[in-house]
């Protein structure tokens, strides 16, 4: 990776990376930048592999420890999450340079976990189902929320995440509550702010600086921020260089006690436990002390074996 530091006069705010100890402003740059002409989508998956529901993500899970134990280089992932119509859709469009990625104007139209394979790589770009307000009914929002927390505290190739924050609306509550969640399963955490054409250019560096110093309590937070915006590709080229080193340069992490991991996600239900961000939320906003993760999920039923 090679960063291009620049100053900080008004005019440097056309480089759309912020680092968050020193606040200076950067172009990202990867030693690995010359596949990104290569980067195009797979299609040699079946189509369940493309797209994961709450009640396929057992299976899915199963298999993928299964196969990790035989083969020597497993593929990674890096996962993007963020709030509902924050925008991770279009940014996946933009970075691999072509719709493979359902984008709506109506919030909550991610429904699954949606897996893009990327020749070349041997990895995979994940989509994710919005989290905060969605016009569908609560009880799938808690199972879908449950399913992205299920798959970042199983999967052995998670690599990366990348939360997505609206830059006009900034870091909310649940995005705080979010990433206190996602600190804790040992894999590195990078934000995206997105839709920086909807504000005016001189406010996009007080933005930056705001969130920088926000998300410097939580761990395994990437120094690098990235502000990008669809609608004119300011930025694209920068994350485009980062998700390539999340593939080459990064590891992804190490899960211990592998086989006791499969036994008990075997025995655990079909469907993930279900996640009440909204809940967890009103007790951050009341200044209450958030469950531990391993409690932060809840059942309607109590099960036989609980996944851990």
């Amino acid at each position: 990776m090679n960063i291009i530091k620049v100053g900080l006069k008004f005019s440097s705010i056309k480089y759309p990376s912020l680092d968050i100890h020193n606040y200076q402003l950067y172009k990202y740059h990867s030693d690995y930048g010359n596949l990104l002409k290569g980067l195009k989508i797979g299609t040699s998956l079946m189509p369940n592999q493309y797209e994961i529901v709450p009640s396929k993500l057992k299976g899915f899970l199963i298999d993928q420890l299964k196969e990790d134990q035989q083969i020597l280089k497993k593929p990674k992932e890096v996962l993007f999450v963020g709030r509902s119509n924050v925008g991770k859709s279009s940014l996946i469009n933009a970075i691999l340079g072509q719709k493979v990625a359902l984008t709506s104007s109506k919030t909550g139209s991610t429904l699954r976990l949606q897996f893009h394979n990327i020749q070349k790589i041997n990895g995979y770009i994940v989509d994710s189902p919005g989290y905060g307000f969605s016009k569908i009914n609560v009880d799938a929002q808690k199972y879908m929320q449950g399913m992205i927390y299920t798959y970042t505290k199983l999967s052995s190739r998670l690599s990366r995440i990348y939360v997505l924050i609206d830059i006009e609306h900034g870091i909310k509550d649940k995005d705080k509550v979010m990433l206190n969640m996602l600190q804790e399963q040992n894999v590195n955490i990078q934000i995206v702010l997105t839709k920086c054409d909807k504000i005016k250019e001189r406010m996009l560096y007080d933005r930056q600086l705001y969130l920088a110093r926000e998300i410097k309590q939580f761990k395994n937070i990437h120094p690098i921020i990235h502000t990008v915006s669809t609608l004119d590709n300011f930025g694209i080229n920068d994350i485009q260089y980062s998700l390539i080193d999340s593939f080459f340069v990064h590891q992804s992490r190490s899960l211990l006690n592998m086989e006791d991991r499969l036994i008990k996600l075997i025995q655990a239900r079909n469907r993930p436990q279900k996640l009440d961000l909204n809940k967890l939320t009103k007790q951050f906003k009341k200044g209450l002390q958030l469950p531990s993760n391993e409690n932060s999920l809840t059942h309607t039923k109590k099960p036989k074996h609980q996944l851990s």
